[in-house]
């Protein structure tokens, strides 16, 4: 991931509970919490999607699965697990 690429880009939403932010990536399907707790209450939109790209990284590059739900039928097909 490299600032300026599209896997760079982010966004920051704001939680109304307080408890945080939800920062977006270039995949609508991908957020990444970042919590108060690790930010300070007045940081920057930018500092917080700063720390929310790094911990995306470091996701990324780990590689562990946490959990798998599979909602499909048994009559779907299945594709090898990574």
């Amino acid at each position: 991931m490299h600032a300026g690429s599209s896997a760079g880009d982010f966004g920051t939403i704001e939680l109304q509970d307080g408890s945080g932010w939800v920062v977006t990536c270039h995949h609508n399907d991908v957020l990444t919490f970042v919590g108060t707790d690790e930010m300070g209450s007045g940081a920057s939109d930018v500092a917080v999607g700063l720390t929310g790209r790094s911990k995306r990284g470091q996701d990324a590059e780990e590689l562990r699965v946490l959990h798998v739900e599979d909602k499909r039928s048994p009559a779907e097909p299945r594709r090898p697990s990574l």
